[in-house]
């Protein structure tokens, strides 16, 4: 039953992922527990946000049918989440050109995208469960850090985050640690912000999850707006040597970019060379893994024009 799950809904070939042949029915009919494991190899499907969307939408339904377990409605925060980051990842990275937010002559509808759309809809979701959740009277450290993780990094987010991580739950594997570092770096002092703490809670973020590759990054960057180049360097040299299972495939292609920019803005092009020869290397071995071909104007990464020819 395993191997012909497998078979059944992993990917094998590149144009598979390129035609969108993936039915998300073929998948998820059966008994709850088959359905369950189903949705649980379709989230390692980062690259794929059809498969996701896919296995975030059972996780939600089997919460939705078990309202008062505890259990049930995380694993549906967890997997709605994961889904809602990588369709924010390809709005960012591979359709930012296409957004012309400043160009005021611009027909609404064109700013219009299918996965914007779907963005939107899985935010509206994530609040539905997570109230559904509330309702049940599940007030915990991991709904307050969905609560947080659903407001970004706003002053307001800076009480619920402290108590999550006083809390410290092992299931959040660092996350809420991160996005309380993510809220002091982007918040001004007045308002809470404070870099030696972004630093000092990102550093237990990656105790926490040393092999995911974002929190390295976002370390790194930290480091280099405090004047400690080298000591970004060495945490960018650790990409080398990283490793992740499926799930985190696509994560790490997406980093080792920024981490090959981030070596070259420090001067190191060697480190920069070596990360960018790794990434390659990554899409030969996975070619169906998004390449993110175009970076957007949005955030802090670097000054292309979004309305510019893609690279």
């Amino acid at each position: 039953m395993v191997l012909l799950l497998l078979t059944a809904i992993q990917p094998t070939y590149a144009s598979q992922q390129k035609a969108n042949t993936f039915n998300c029915a073929d998948a998820t009919t059966g008994t709850a527990h088959y359905k369950k494991s189903a949705a649980e190899i379709l989230l390692n499907n980062t690259f794929d946000t059809s498969r996701l969307a896919c296995g975030a939408r059972v996780i939600i339904r089997i919460a939705d049918d078990n309202p008062g377990d505890y259990e049930a409605q995380l694993s549906a925060l967890r997997a709605n989440a994961r889904y809602i980051y990588y369709l924010d990842r390809i709005v960012l990275y591979e359709l930012g050109y296409l957004i012309s937010w400043y160009v005021t002559e611009v027909p609404e509808e064109t700013k219009q995208n299918a996965p914007m759309i779907a963005l939107i809809a899985a935010q509206k979701e994530q609040i539905r469960v997570l109230q559904q959740a509330r309702d049940a009277g599940f007030d915990s450290p991991e709904m307050d850090y969905f609560t947080s993780l659903g407001i970004g990094p706003v002053a307001k987010a800076l009480p619920l985050l402290k108590g999550v991580v006083a809390e410290d739950p092992q299931s959040l594997q660092g996350a809420a640690h991160a996005l309380l570092a993510q809220t002091y770096y982007a918040l001004p002092d007045m308002l809470g912000g404070d870099l030696d703490l972004a630093i000092s809670m990102m550093r237990a973020a990656r105790e926490r999850a040393p092999a995911n590759p974002r929190f390295a990054r976002l370390l790194a960057g930290y480091l280099l707006d405090i004047a400690q180049p080298d000591d970004a360097i060495a945490i960018l040299r650790q990409f080398l040597t990283m490793e992740s299972g499926m799930a985190g495939w696509q994560l790490m292609a997406d980093q080792l970019r920024l981490a090959a920019d981030m070596a070259e803005r420090i001067g190191d092009e060697g480190l920069a060379d070596q990360l960018s020869r790794q990434r390659s290397k990554m899409f030969e071995t996975h070619n169906f893994l998004q390449t993110r071909t175009v970076v957007s104007a949005m955030g802090h990464f670097g000054d292309k024009d979004p309305m510019a020819k893609p690279d």
